[in-house]
């Protein structure tokens, strides 16, 4: 039977994956593994207007994934988790290799 730690986690990590699950956010975290952004920036790259990058961003924050900083009136966003990045490249191209050998290109 599952622990009550081992479902407190569980549920963190759920929680954290649930984050990622919009392609602009994976996007975003993609940009600040690189360096931190602005806001205003990160709209501008993804071309998308600010508040809804502001939307995602503070999912992304609330899930602990990113961090802000404020200098007067600009916020920066810095990722507080890069390795999930590598994570989640490591498992695209497990997940590549099980569909080419589904289609028999392996």
């Amino acid at each position: 039977m599952i622990t009550e730690d081992e479902l407190k986690r569980s549920e963190i990590r759920a929680h954290m994956f649930k984050a990622l699950a919009h392609p602009l956010r994976i996007y975003f975290l993609e940009k600040l593994k690189e360096k931190s952004w602005c806001v205003c920036e990160l709209a501008d790259e993804a071309g998308i207007p600010k508040s809804a990058a502001s939307k995602h961003l503070a999912q992304l924050k609330e899930a602990g994934l990113v961090e802000d900083s404020k200098t007067g009136t600009r916020v920066e966003y810095s990722i507080t988790a890069p390795c999930l990045l590598d994570m989640a490249a490591c498992a695209e191209g497990v997940v590549l290799e099980n569909r080419k050998k589904q289609i028999g290109l392996n």
